[in-house]
C-alpha cells in the first residue's frame, strides 16, 4: 500500500504557506524551527511530511530549490503546482486534471491506494485539496512567445544535407511576370540575376 502524507490542521496550510514565503528559508525544517515562527503545536509538524511529499524539503528537511524559488510571489503559485504534481505524481497519472477532480474521485483514489480509514483518508483528501487551492496550475507551464523562422535559402539546406550524409531534393517552382519589351538584354540581365542569386551553389558574401 501506499504512503500518503497529510496534516490534521488543513485550514492551517494556506497559512504554513504564507509564513514560508514571508520568513527567511530556513537551514533545516524541524520542531525547532516551526516554533519559532509561531506553530508551536504538537500537530504542526505534520506539515513537515506533506512537504517532503511535495518535494519542497529533501530527505534531510533541507529546503530544496523549488521551496527557494516559491519565495518568488510571481512564481510561488506554480512553484507549488509543481511540487503537487511531482509529490502525487500518481494521482495525476489516473487524472491529468486532478486539481481539479470532485472530492469522491479523489478519495476513492487515496482510499484504494492506502488502505486507510475513512478518518484518515478524509485528511488525506482535505491537505490535498487546500494545497490546489493556493496553487496555480495553469500558470505552472511557461509562457512562450512563438515566432516563425527565416526560411533557409534552398542552397544552405542543400549544403547542410550534404554535411550530414543526407540526401535531399527540393522543388521550387517560380512564376515571373515580365514586362513587354523588345529589348533583350532586359530578359538577358534577369536570368543572370536567377542564376546568380537562385541556382548558384555559391555561399554569398557576408
Amino acid at each position: 500500500m501506499s504512503e500518503i502524507p497529510y496534516t490534521n490542521l488543513t485550514g492551517k496550510i494556506k497559512e504554513y504557506f504564507d509564513k514560508f514565503q514571508e520568513v527567511r528559508v530556513p537551514e533545516k525544517v524541524n520542531r525547532e524551527w516551526l516554533n519559532s515562527i509561531g506553530f508551536s503545536s504538537g500537530n504542526d509538524y505534520y506539515i513537515v511530511k506533506v512537504l517532503k511529499y511535495i518535494k519542497f524539503i529533501d530527505d534531510s528537511n533541507v529546503p530544496t530549490d523549488l521551496w527557494r524559488k516559491y519565495k518568488d510571489p510571481t512564481s510561488s503559485g506554480a512553484m507549488l503546482a509543481q511540487g503537487i504534481r511531482g509529490g502525487y505524481a500518481e494521482l495525476f497519472r489516473t487524472y491529468e486534471d486532478a486539481y481539479r477532480k470532485d472530492r469522491e474521485a479523489v478519495y476513492a483514489f487515496f482510499s484504494s491506494k492506502t488502505g486507510k480509514a475513512k478518518r484518515t483518508v478524509d485528511y488525506m483528501v482535505s491537505t490535498f485539496t487546500n494545497l490546489c487551492g493556493i496553487a496555480d496550475f495553469e500558470a505552472e507551464a511557461p509562457k512562450i512567445e512563438l515566432g516563425l523562422p527565416m526560411p533557409e535559402s534552398p542552397q544552405k539546406a542543400k549544403r547542410r544535407s550534404k554535411e550530414k550524409g543526407v540526401i535531399s531534393e527540393m522543388h521550387i517552382n517560380i512564376q515571373l511576370h515580365l514586362p513587354a519589351t523588345d529589348d533583350s538584354t532586359i530578359y538577358d540581365n534577369l536570368f543572370k540575376s536567377l542564376k546568380k542569386h537562385l541556382l548558384s551553389d555559391e555561399q554569398p558574401d557576408a
